[in-house]
């Protein structure tokens, strides 16, 4: 009888503990690996491009916005075939893709010579920034993320907040260290040579230990969430409502939490994509930014695991209060920007947000709105998320080119973050209404 594809190269039932621990650990890799997309990925290339394209900043923020938010109408597709054919093959293809979109990357000054004599030379590198930023962007921080994910909320349950805690102060860590290390290989082999490697690391070693080692899903295997049936889990997964997308968009906690991650998103975007402006405009060392990263990470991780071992406690809109408190107090940091209690404010803001963003990104969907539409659902979520994203670089930098500063940028971002704080009181669990 020929073997299920799930039980290639091996069967996970028969793996000696629960397969599910290596689910977590894939996915942990796979977000890890997304990282060439992220903006704190793309940020440590933003300055030697600046420098050797002979591009402005405002001219780059906005081919990475335009670039970002087209990636943002594929997400939600992407999400649905995530739901149709699973983690493996989309967490494999994405990975492929975004190796190859590295090799690309990697060719941009001889790609901007060779479109020159066709377009202006302005028109023709933001135009190809563009294209290349939309490519990195739906593949990394789209796709991959997403896939990685949502396959580790799926085989678990009654452990979904433990698995989210661990998975998120994983992902912060690495994320903290990504600036400084891919500075480190653009001073040693430069942004095409690094972008080069990344991406042959992602295609030849990367790309086929996720296809090997990535799972959809428990049932698939023949297992169950959390490996061993516990009581409450199983009554609760019975009686749980899988909402489809549709309904899902009809309800009010799905706004609530989906526009404070893509508000989360776009601080974060702009904040890192600008950082070293930042801290120029604020008096102190540009590279100063930098620094803040391993400290806000270090603090993301502990509240990371405190906040996914509450996720399976209390209600998730407490956390969600939480993380927009945290994060208005970072934007306050962020408008009167100085050393002293402005930086304690980054750190302290920043680290509790992150890490909330991490926990409730993960288990807000499945918690609220089942597992079976869960690409569909978290897929229209990153699709706001990456929309916002894409606005901030770019919206920063035009209050910036009006203003000479960044403080308008942040104080109608504060503003946002206290009102979504005033209406998130009112939520309520779908599940129990």
């Amino acid at each position: 009888m020929k073997k299920p594809f799930e039980q290639i190269p091996f069967n996970p039932a028969r793996w000696p503990f629960f397969y599910g621990w290596m689910v977590l650990f894939w996915g942990i890799i796979g977000v890890l690996l997304s990282v060439p997309g992220q903006t704190t990925g793309v940020s440590a290339f933003i300055e030697p491009l600046i420098r050797d394209l002979g591009i402005g900043r405002l001219e780059i923020s906005i081919a990475y916005g335009i670039g970002t938010f087209c990636s943002s109408f594929f997400i939600t597709p992407s999400g649905k075939l995530f739901d149709r054919i699973g983690a493996r093959w989309m967490g494999f293809s994405s990975c492929i893709a975004l190796g190859l979109v590295l090799f690309m990357l990697s060719q941009t000054h001889r790609m901007a010579d060779a479109i020159a004599p066709i377009l202006p030379e302005q028109l023709g590198i933001v135009s190809l920034l563009s294209f290349l930023f939309f490519a990195l962007r739906l593949s990394g921080q789209g796709v991959l993320t997403m896939s990685s994910r949502n396959m580790i909320m799926k085989w678990f349950d009654h452990h979904r907040g433990l698995a989210s805690g661990i998975s998120g102060a994983a992902v912060s860590f690495g994320f903290s260290y990504t600036p400084t290390v891919f500075s480190g290989m653009i001073g040693e082999h430069g942004w095409s040579g690094t972008w080069l490697l990344l991406g042959i690391f992602l295609v030849i070693l990367f790309a086929p230990l996720l296809l090997i080692f990535f799972r959809d899903n428990p049932e698939t295997s023949g297992l169950i969430p959390d490996g061993t049936a516990h009581d409450v889990s199983i009554a609760k997964e019975k009686n749980r409502r899988q909402f489809t997308l549709s309904e899902a968009r009809h309800s009010f906690p799905f706004w609530a939490f989906t526009l404070t991650m893509a508000l989360q998103a776009l601080v974060m975007t702009a904040t890192t994509f600008h950082i070293e402006s930042i801290f120029t405009l604020a008096g102190m060392d540009g590279t100063r930014g930098f620094a803040l990263f391993p400290p806000i990470a270090f603090l993301s991780i502990a509240i990371t695991l405190i906040g996914g071992w509450l996720s399976d406690r209390v209600e998730l809109k407490w956390l969600l209060i939480t993380m927009l408190a945290a994060m208005s107090l970072n934007l306050i940091g962020l408008t009167v920007l100085a050393p002293g209690w402005p930086i304690a404010c980054l750190i302290i803001g920043g680290g509790i947000a992150n890490g909330l963003f991490g926990v409730l990104m993960s288990v807000t969907w499945p918690h609220f709105y089942g597992r079976k539409h869960l690409g569909a659902i978290s897929g229209q979520c990153m699709t706001f998320m990456v929309i916002f994203s894409a606005i901030g670089p770019a919206f920063y930098s035009g209050i910036l080119a009006l203003t000479g500063n960044y403080t308008g940028g942040n104080l109608v971002s504060l503003a946002t973050a206290l009102a979504l704080f005033a209406c998130a009181f009112r939520i309520r669990n779908p599940q129990h209404s």
